[in-house]
Order: C-alpha cells, then sequence, then structure tokens
C-alpha cells in the first residue's frame, strides 16, 4: 500500500511539473518579440493574475475590518449578556468594584459590586499624570532635535530615545515597584505625608518616561515635515528662532503633535504591567496621586484569570469594561480628527 502511495504520489509530481513547465513557456513568452501564437495567450494570463493580485489585496485589506468589526460584536453581544445580570445603571454610576461573585449559587455572597467609576478615574489618574510629563518633555526634545540640535548631538540623542522605547515594560515595572515608589514613600515619611509604596504617582511617572520617546520621535518627525518656506518667510520678516518656533512651526505641526500625543495617550491606557506592579489592584475612588489605584486593563485581566465561569458576571464584566473602554478611545480619536482637520484647512 506504501509503495502504490508513493507510485502515485511521484506521478502526480511529474504531471505537476510539466503542466507547469508548459504553463511557465506560455507565459513567458509573451514577454518576447514575435511570440506568435502565444501571445494572446500570455494577455489573458495577465489579466487573470492582475484580477488574482487585486482579490487578494482586498483580502488582506479586508482582514483588518473584518477583525475590526468581529471584535466589536463580541463585545456587543458578551457585554449585552452582562447587563443581564448586572444592570447598566449600576455598571455606569457605580462608586464601588468589588466583583467577587460566587463560584457555586449556593454559596453566600454571590452577587459583587461592579461600578466601573473608580477604574476609569485611576485609569484618568494615572494617564493625566503619565501624559504632564511625556508631553512637554517629549516636546521639547522634538524641538531641540529639530531646530537646534547638531547633527552630532542627534546621532546621539535619537538612539538614546530609541533605546528607551526598546525596554520590555516588565523591566519599567520593577524600576517602579522596587525604586521609585519606595523612593516617594521614605520621602513622604521624611515629610510627614502618608504616601502608599503602590501609588498611582509611582506608575505616572515611569509610564511617562516610557512613552517620552514615542512623543519625542513622532513630533521630530511631524515638526522636520514643516515647508522649509515657512521659516524662511518667517525669518525675512525679521523673527527671531524662538518666535519662528512658537509662531509659525508648532502651529503648523499641531495635526501631527496631536496625533503624537493620542498615540501615547492610547499606550498609556492600554499599559498593564507597570500599573500591576506600581499602583496596585486596590480600586480607590480618589483624586490622591499617592494613593493606591487600578487601571481598565489590569481589570480586565484579573477577571479573566482563575477559576470563574466564562458565562458569571465577573468573567462578563470584562467585556463590559472592554466595550466602554473601546469607546472612549472612540470619542478621543474623533475629537483628534475634527482638530487635526480644522488647522490643516488653515495651514494647507
Amino acid at each position: 500500500m506504501s509503495i502504490s502511495a508513493l507510485f502515485i504520489v511521484f506521478a502526480l509530481l511529474i504531471l505537476a511539473g510539466a503542466l507547469f513547465q508548459k504553463t511557465a513557456r506560455r507565459v513567458l513568452a509573451g514577454f518576447l518579440p514575435g511570440a506568435g501564437p502565444y501571445r494572446a495567450q500570455s494577455v489573458r494570463a495577465r489579466k487573470i493574475k492582475e484580477r488574482i493580485a487585486v482579490v487578494f489585496l482586498i483580502g488582506c485589506s479586508s482582514i483588518a475590518v473584518l477583525t475590526t468589526i468581529g471584535i466589536i460584536l463580541s463585545l456587543v453581544f458578551e457585554s449585552a449578556r452582562f447587563f443581564t445580570l448586572i444592570p447598566i445603571t449600576d455598571f455606569l454610576f457605580g462608586l464601588q468594584w468589588s466583583p467577587q461573585t460566587a463560584l457555586r449559587a449556593d454559596q453566600v455572597g454571590a452577587s459583587g459590586l461592579f461600578g466601573m467609576i473608580p477604574l476609569f478615574a485611576g485609569t484618568l489618574l494615572i494617564t493625566c499624570i503619565a501624559m504632564a510629563i511625556a508631553a512637554p518633555v517629549g516636546l521639547m526634545a522634538a524641538i531641540y532635535m529639530s531646530e537646534y540640535a547638531s547633527p552630532r548631538a542627534r546621532d546621539i540623542i535619537k538612539p538614546c530615545l530609541e533605546m528607551l522605547a526598546g525596554i520590555p515594560t516588565v523591566v519599567y515595572g520593577f524600576f517602579a515597584a522596587l525604586t521609585v515608589a519606595p523612593f516617594f514613600r521614605n520621602l513622604g515619611d521624611a515629610n510627614g505625608l502618608a504616601i502608599s509604596s503602590e501609588s498611582a504617582l509611582a506608575a505616572g511617572l515611569v509610564m511617562g518616561i516610557m512613552i517620552i520617546p514615542f512623543v519625542s520621535s513622532l513630533s521630530e518627525d511631524v515638526i522636520s515635515a514643516v515647508p522649509r518656506s515657512l521659516r524662511e518667510g518667517s525669518y525675512g520678516l525679521g523673527a527671531t528662532q524662538s518666535e519662528t518656533i512658537k509662531q509659525v512651526i508648532l502651529p503648523a505641526a499641531l495635526p501631527g503633535v496631536i496625533g503624537a500625543l493620542l498615540l501615547a495617550t492610547s499606550r498609556v491606557i492600554g499599559e498593564t504591567m507597570i500599573v500591576v506592579m506600581a499602583a496596585g489592584l486596590a480600586a480607590n475612588l480618589t483624586a490622591n496621586p499617592f494613593a493606591a489605584v487600578t487601571t481598565v486593563t489590569v481589570q480586565i485581566v484579573t477577571l479573566l484569570v482563575g477559576d470563574q465561569e466564562f458565562d458569571s458576571a465577573k468573567t462578563l464584566a470584562a467585556f463590559a469594561l472592554g466595550l466602554v473602554l473601546f469607546f472612549i478611545t472612540l470619542a478621543l480619536n474623533v475629537i483628534a480628527l475634527v482638530i487635526v482637520n480644522k488647522y490643516r484647512e488653515q495651514y494647507d
């Protein structure tokens, strides 16, 4: 039986090779002068290949669209199941987050508290701290590298910033948990301040340092793309270099700078490891940067880990959090696009 199978496979390979050789000869003949009878076949073959290529490209483009639609539908359907168990008003406006549900129906404490306000408050607090550090530092670094730095200084500074972007987030997490957080705690003890060993300030500070390369690199590319004629026109009117940067270059580059800041904000919102190691898991509703907080992404991971049943409220809450986070990110993108289009029309 095995010898027969090998013989059949060998025969099929010979047949496929002959067909391939014949087809290749016809296709290649279309590219030669005086191809004779193969010219019509080569034209048809090229049209067929072009159609196949177009269909392939459309299919590749559709993958991203279909994937996005699939993610949205899965979030919507699973969130709808969650809202059949927990009222949507309790989820959207609840001030307490304690999703501890029972594994069996006969256990005590089968219901938890699923108020999302503490999670989004912690996310907003850490994001504001991180962007308050990364936005000015990254933008100033981009201005220096594009307008003031010599080529030699740029060749030194830019690789150093890119090295920060290549460091794994777990390394930043260890740095925040073992160095930054204890430093703030000891500093608070020395000054009579109650600073937790896990704080939003430590996580936000380290995340701000982590995303400085994103802001600076993207902003530098945008600032460098501003037409030289705008700079020369400003200098011709007697403006100094600092006045040109403030009045001409930054307004012209504002759409790209907003895009860089939006990308950095999305990175901060989606970060998990640094928050787990430096800010903790406590869902506290507070604006105190010295207190322990948690974020939406951290709780999504926490909810999906363990032996909880997939159709329980605790597990389905992760999809509801993801859906709300998706709409918030979508709203930020829409606002950014409106601002970008407004200033782009002004400076085009």
